[in-house]
């Protein structure tokens, strides 16, 4: 399950629509089988009276063959601009796509 963590939004943001843009983002390229049922987008919103000039997207997901450098490059650039157009182009952002090795990490549901 892809697990994408929005850290230093801003009060005034459009959380929801944050979110569509985030999960249509990273789901926009096929061929990377990321489902977009699986995304769970936590967004985190900095303290009043903190205003970050940096918002942060973590992205962490299975590690798999089809989920080549390239494609996560292209999808991490996909992020970081469906965020600018909902929050304003002005808004600095990093996206850092963290593959995992299910084999090695493991997984357990509940």
């Amino acid at each position: 399950m892809p697990r994408v963590t929005a850290i230093n939004l801003r009060q005034g943001d459009d959380l929801d629509a944050i979110e569509h843009a985030i999960r249509a983002a990273l789901t926009s390229l096929p061929e990377l089988a990321i489902d977009p049922d699986d995304v769970d987008v936590i967004p985190m919103v900095a303290p009043a009276g903190y205003d970050p000039a940096v918002a942060r997207i973590d992205v962490d997901l299975w590690e798999l063959p089809e989920r080549t450098k390239a494609g996560l490059d292209e999808v991490a650039e996909r992020v970081g601009a469906a965020f600018q157009e909902v929050a304003g182009a002005d808004r600095r952002v990093k996206v850092a796509l963290r593959p995992a090795r299910l084999a090695v990490t493991g997984w357990t549901s509940r």
